[in-house]
């Protein structure tokens, strides 16, 4: 008996230590995601409408991906029973990172060999899609995982994760702004956008690199923890996190009316440079970093 106890007070020991070793691993993994987001992810619309997309592109370049990637999720939570969580996000995200490099292919057919342009901004729909796609899927899981190695803390530790993340994502934005504004003043635009997105696969690499860093707990599923999208939306008169969905859902189809023109309006419309629409659109970031602790 002593010496399974033993055992048991070495294993969670150690098990401490490859926990606590994954949440600063996680906190240099976050922060090379933000680059992404701050290089690549900000400027899909910008670099929609430097290709030629339409507002009807537009629209669907921002609805399409989100619905498609919302409704993969509910497969996600079939994959992490048969494969690790770890496997699970690491190939959505390096998948994700690949994503780059066709969208970056359509612009170097546009601006160089003359691509039509609704034949290009279909392509990255599509592309665009597929990127949203794969870091939908891996979220749950990823979710999942790091439920698992935070622990109660998880308040505090996330806290800190998304305030480091959010600063370099701001800064990065602001930076891009001014690379977009330079190479557009010498009307080389392509070259701009190739620089961030290039940037935006780098970075993304290498989150992908530091999550096959990441301690993966066994996973220990209830029985019966499984339910499907129908049966959630019948509980959801007796259930608060229901209601709460609801809740959700409705501001999001509010904002999603006219939320993906504001970018077509102040680039397209009010000919904005890319500084001044930086600016604005760094205005909300600003906003959530500053109230967050309020909230």
């Amino acid at each position: 008996m002593e010496q399974k106890e033993e055992e048991q007070i070495i294993k969670k020991v150690e098990e401490g230590v490859l926990k606590e070793n994954t949440k600063r691993i996680s906190i240099k993994e976050a922060a090379a995601a933000s680059v992404m987001d701050g290089s690549g992810s900000r400027y899909i619309t910008p670099y929609a409408l430097a290709i030629g997309a339409n507002n009807t592109q537009i629209s669907l370049l921002t609805s399409v991906p989100s619905l498609l990637g919302n409704l993969l999720q509910l497969w996600t939570s079939r994959a992490i029973e048969r494969y690790s969580r770890k496997k699970v996000i690491a190939l959505g995200v390096f998948l994700q990172a690949l994503m780059w490099l066709p969208m970056i292919g359509v612009g170097y057919f546009f601006f160089y060999k003359g691509l039509d342009h609704g034949i290009s901004a279909s392509l990255m729909i599509i592309f665009y899609t597929l990127f949203i796609i794969f870091g939908a899927f891996l979220s749950p899981a990823w979710n999942s995982l790091m439920k698992d190695i935070v622990g109660k803390e998880r308040g505090q530790y996330f806290g800190e994760r998304n305030r480091i993340a959010g600063i370099i994502s701001i800064g990065i934005f602001f930076v891009c702004g001014f690379v977009l504004h330079y190479f557009q003043q010498i009307s080389n635009l392509f070259i701009g956008f190739l620089i961030l997105f290039g940037v935006a696969f780098v970075s993304r690499v290498a989150s992908g690199f530091l999550i096959t860093k990441h301690y993966d707990p066994e996973l220990k599923l209830e029985k019966g923890y499984y339910f499907s999208f129908w049966q959630f939306v019948k509980r959801i008169p007796q259930s608060n996190f229901g209601k709460f969905s609801v809740f959700i859902s409705l501001i999001s189809l509010a904002t999603a009316i006219a939320s993906p023109f504001f970018t077509v309006y102040m680039i397209r419309d009010l000919k904005f440079t890319y500084i001044i629409w930086m600016l604005i659109s760094l205005s909300g970031s600003v906003s959530t970093f500053l109230f967050m602790p309020m909230w």
